[in-house]
């Protein structure tokens, strides 16, 4: 009988993050996903009301749905430290602090959104 029988080895073969697969995977949600607003500081009134249009809801509320409190947002000191491996750029300049996008691998920003969004449901303490 094998003593290696019925054991699992997983490998895990997560490429760190970099400059270039930064650069490459944001590329894409601008391209497909319509990350924004690129200037945070205005009031996008046409990219606001598109991603209402996306989501089915108002410009008011589509407001409200923030890299800042998507599920996929991770702003943890552990996220924040592979982060750094990452020169900031443009992107960086008003997005009001960076985070990490589990869905699309990618430093996404508080002020920031895109269509996929969704909900981070918070518990009690958090």
């Amino acid at each position: 009988m094998n003593p290696l029988a019925g054991i699992t080895i997983t490998v895990d073969t997560e490429e760190p993050l970099t400059e270039k697969s930064n650069k490459a995977n944001r590329d894409n949600v601008v391209a497909n996903w319509n990350l924004g607003p690129e200037e945070t500081t205005s009031d996008n009134k046409d990219y606001w009301r598109k991603m209402a249009k996306v989501w089915s809801i108002t410009p008011a509320e589509a407001r409200r749905q923030l890299c800042a409190n998507c599920e996929y947002f991770n702003n943890t000191p552990e996220a924040m430290e592979m982060m750094e491996a990452v020169p900031e750029d443009q992107y960086d300049a008003d997005g009001g602090g960076r985070g990490y996008c589990t869905k699309f691998e990618f430093i996404c920003h508080n002020l920031r959104t895109c269509q996929a969004w969704e909900k981070k449901d918070f518990e009690e303490g958090d």
